[in-house]
């Protein structure tokens, strides 16, 4: 009796305890965590996990590579993610590598995907920090999505408007139906082109006397290289100064000439008064001048005469040799 009592005691441990194993491995197979392969540790930092939980998988290349241990709150800005990876990963992933939040497929459960970093960094360590990429949430999307929308429609209700004023516009609608418009058009394009090629060998002519210029070549470099044409100019422009002072003064004294003679004529019994006004001294005066021509021509003749007389002619010979002897170049 007692020996049946000692195995039922047995068989109800041993069953007790297979069943604690079963519960265990359900509970392990559950949480993805690995029954017979080693592990490690590393973390990652998110501002927001969006319904990641212990127990989801984490992936390497798209391959389940581990799973999340533990999500920790460490601050209101600041989510920890503990992983634990597979112990083969010890000699792939690296420092560099970036952590990001994702989902299996289109509404499965919350996955952690690391992305491979630069090469040449140094392998990953237990406990080591990953850096990590925020996730485009949906949340976000939509909210932008919504926005979007709304200014969709603003710009809708303003298009609406301006279709129906451009309706309603009498000016416009026959500014659109005038068809001279195009051959207008043509002919401002054509006139534009013209000019800008006009313009362009303009240019071009611009650039081939600057490039001759600066090579020492024509009338500019002369101007900018010769000093003496230099100093000639300048010689040029004060003479030019200085004759234009000249005028300024001449044209001021004709002026005071003018202005005198305008004062005598004004005054009254002047000389160019009487001159300009009195007709009989006129015909006086051209009376005297012509007198006083004749009196020199007669006076011309009278000495030719005395020339050629026999008293005077000794005299008016030792004059001319005279004269001659003065002239005559010095030996």
């Amino acid at each position: 009796m007692k020996k049946q009592t000692a195995n039922s005691v047995k068989l109800g441990l041993f069953v007790l305890s297979a069943l604690c194993v079963l519960i265990l491995t359900l509970y392990l197979l559950g949480k993805n965590r690995s029954l017979f392969g080693s592990s490690f540790i590393v973390k990652t930092h998110f501002k927001a996990v969006n319904g990641l939980i212990a127990g989801n998988n984490v992936r390497y290349g798209g391959i389940t590579v581990g799973n999340v241990r533990q999500v920790v709150l460490l601050n209101d800005t600041v989510v920890e993610v503990r992983m634990d990876l597979d112990q083969k990963m010890r000699q792939i992933l690296r420092a560099s590598a970036k952590a990001s939040l994702g989902t299996d497929g289109l509404v499965g459960n919350r996955v952690v995907n690391i992305v491979a970093g630069a090469g040449g960094a140094p392998l990953v360590q237990a406990g080591a920090l990953l850096a990590s990429d925020e996730e485009i949430s949906t949340e976000k999307m939509l909210q932008t999505l919504h926005r979007t929308n709304e200014n969709v429609a603003v710009i809708s209700e303003e298009l609406v408007m301006i279709l129906h004023r451009i309706s309603q516009s009498v000016q416009l609608t026959e500014l659109l139906n005038d068809r001279s418009i195009p051959d207008n058009l043509k002919a401002s394009l054509l006139h534009l082109r013209e000019t800008t090629e006009k313009s362009s060998a303009l240019m071009s002519e611009a650039l081939l006397t600057l490039d001759a210029a600066t090579k020492g070549r024509g009338t500019v470099a002369t101007l900018m290289t010769d000093t003496a044409m230099a100093l000639e100019l300048r010689q040029a422009v004060g003479q030019v100064k200085t004759l234009e002072t000249d005028i300024q003064r001449l044209t001021a004294g004709l002026e005071q000439v003018v202005a005198s003679v305008n004062e005598d004529m004004n005054r009254g019994p002047g000389p160019l008064h009487t001159l300009m006004n009195d007709s009989l001294m006129a015909g006086q005066l051209r009376l005297t001048v012509d007198h006083a021509e004749k009196g020199v021509a007669s006076f011309n003749r009278n000495m030719e005469a005395l020339q050629h007389n026999f008293l005077l002619r000794g005299y008016f010979k030792k004059q001319e040799k005279a004269k001659k002897k003065a002239n005559k170049p010095a030996e």
